[in-house]
């Protein structure tokens, strides 16, 4: 193996290492990259979410389909964010009923709500699921309209659709 300089022994063990190294990797991305089923190297997070995309999961809703509700005051939105997420801004006329004390307030939030009236709950972020573990804990109570808009919030303020923020 041609060396840049003779350095001896020990460093053409390195740079053999190194060449050995490299040509592995390359080796493994581009095998990879050929595969059927290969190892995903990166995540592209959108914003708008893999959840409006055509799926098959019961429990999601998209954003189109819930800013339609909304607009129609056809849906109770819940957030499932912490209180404090919750206070910096929020959907316009939401309840809070954050996931970590579902079922210590439940009650106390939609005990008003009747139990065929669509439910939207939201959180923030693609990887958030909050609201997917807010939307099932609703539906195992009988609210069966129970629906979990993924990434929610940030979808929901990208669309311009009516937002809630502390005055100040």
């Amino acid at each position: 193996m041609l060396v840049p300089f003779d350095t001896g022994p020990l460093m053409r063990i390195i740079y053999q290492i190194a060449a050995i190294v490299g040509i592995a990797v390359i080796a493994g991305f581009g095998i990879n990259a050929v595969r059927d089923n290969g190892i995903m190297v990166y995540c592209h997070w959108e914003l708008e979410s893999q959840a409006d995309a055509a799926t098959a999961d019961p429990l999601k809703i998209p954003l189109e389909r819930a800013a339609r509700l909304y607009k129609q005051d056809n849906a109770v939105f819940i957030d499932a964010r912490p209180e404090s997420a919750y206070q910096s801004g929020h959907i316009k006329g939401a309840l809070n009923l954050p996931w970590a004390r579902a079922e210590e307030m439940c009650f106390e939030i939609i005990q008003n709500i009747p139990m065929d009236k669509p439910i939207i709950t939201y959180c923030d972020g693609e990887a958030c699921e909050l609201s997917d573990f807010l939307a099932s804990f609703l539906k195992d109570l009988g609210y069966t309209k129970a629906k979990s808009l993924h990434n929610g919030w940030s979808r929901w303020q990208k669309k311009g659709l009516p937002q809630a923020y502390p005055e100040g």
